[in-house]
């Protein structure tokens, strides 16, 4: 079962018209590429995709399964949205109570056990060593959880014992008991999972890592599984722009992961030419049907990118079919789909220090985001740390850093 409802307010306008899961990554690739891939490469034969918001791109990009094998007599994939039953339900009320509802799913395949993952980790798994770990000791659940460098109040914490027993489990504590971060992948036991989400629809939140994995400390057989290799949590803007740029540092083993996408659906149409560089490009990925006629540095070319002559792209990852006109400077710029930025257009090149003024915790590193279908008038001057709604008119030749436009 994977978690893919979620539409995340940190991401901003990259999630306005999509859900995360869907946002576009390393070029070519959507988030959601790595657990379906990771999956495929496990073996797991059917997986339910619970989505919620604005599922259309995100249906659309899977579509059969079949760019990641999951269609044939005894496999498949099948995305599982919210529905009304015999009385009135609304929206999942969390990841919980987004599986719960759907009991019905598991129990037409009767499998022994239940993996359950979200949908917007960076990470290459092979989850049948967590299968064997999680068999081998007989436990009722396990979670996997990877260790971080930095404790910050954004994730779930785990203490994890000589003989991988958790003793103790908090989500988004104050103070982290440990550097152990759940990475929101667990395997139960069929049954008990029915029988705890059965009990939890009683309650009044339904989240797996606040209000069921806590509560199963030290009353069940409840193991850490730890994982040492890549791992990334695209949640925040920070996080998602730091991601991207450690494929270009060389952290990121791509190649070796083997992922799957769908490369039909908006990532390379069948009719896109192979990419024509004719000025230069360092340090970057330049995707098919990419036309680059000014310079391009350290920077993530999705599709389709139009790049005029005396433009410079610094830092930056720019999504799908976006034209960038003559002589226009963009600098730590994620900017999305079908946008359009002006001649002499400058973007992120100055103000760098200074915070947005309604996301300051979350922009407030020298970014820029354009949302899609942008339209940035020839010769504008945008400042760093601002981020522009696909509905946003600009009107002014000059937006100070840390300007919010809707």
């Amino acid at each position: 079962m994977v978690l893919a409802g979620g539409r995340v307010d940190e991401l901003l306008c990259l999630t306005e018209k999509r859900p995360k899961a869907a946002i576009p990554i390393y070029g070519i690739y959507r988030i959601i590429d790595f657990v379906l891939s990771n999956m495929m490469h496990s073996g797991i034969d059917n997986v339910g995709v619970l989505s919620q918001y604005r599922p259309y791109s995100l249906m659309r990009h899977i579509g059969t399964g079949e760019h990641w094998d999951f269609i044939g007599r005894k496999r498949g994939i099948r995305i599982l949205p919210p529905y009304r039953g015999l009385k009135e339900s609304d929206w999942y009320k969390g990841t919980a109570d987004a599986v719960y509802q759907n009991i019905s799913y598991i129990e037409e395949f009767n499998p022994e056990h239940i993996l359950i993952a979200a949908a917007d980790h960076i990470y290459h798994m092979h989850y049948q060593s967590l299968i064997q770990f999680h068999i081998e000791n007989n436990a009722d659940a396990t979670v996997c959880f990877t260790e971080v460098k930095s404790k910050t109040d954004r994730f779930g914490y785990g203490v994890i014992d000589k003989h991988s027993i958790i003793n103790q489990y908090i989500e988004k504590p104050e103070t982290p008991p440990s550097a152990w971060v759940s990475m929101t992948v667990y395997l139960f036991k069929t049954q008990f999972l029915i029988d705890i989400l059965k009990d939890n629809a009683t309650q009044p939140s339904h989240e797996f890592g606040r209000d069921i994995i806590p509560k199963l400390v030290g009353k069940s057989r409840l193991f850490g599984y730890k994982f040492t290799d890549y791992w990334a949590y695209a949640r925040t803007l920070a996080s998602y722009f730091d991601t991207n740029m450690d494929l270009l540092k060389g952290k990121i083993p791509l190649k070796d992961w083997q992922i799957r996408t769908n490369l039909v659906e908006g990532c390379e149409k069948s009719d896109r030419l192979p990419a024509r560089i004719d000025g230069e490009a360092s340090n970057s990925v330049i995707s098919d049907g990419c036309v680059v006629l000014g310079k391009v540095e350290n920077s993530i070319l999705s599709p389709g990118v139009l790049v005029e002559k005396g433009v410079e792209i610094v830092d930056s990852i720019i999504f799908h079919d976006t034209k960038i006109k003559r002589n226009a400077q963009l600098k730590r710029v994620i900017c999305d789909k079908n946008s359009w930025i002006g001649e002499n257009a400058t973007i992120g090149t100055f103000g760098e220090k200074v915070s947005s003024k309604e996301f300051g915790d979350l922009l407030n590193y020298g970014v820029t985001v354009l949302g899609k279908n942008s339209f940035i008038p020839n010769n504008a001057k945008i400042g760093s740390n601002t981020v522009v709604y696909s509905s946003a008119e600009i009107k002014n030749e000059v937006i100070e850093p840390g300007s919010v436009l809707r």
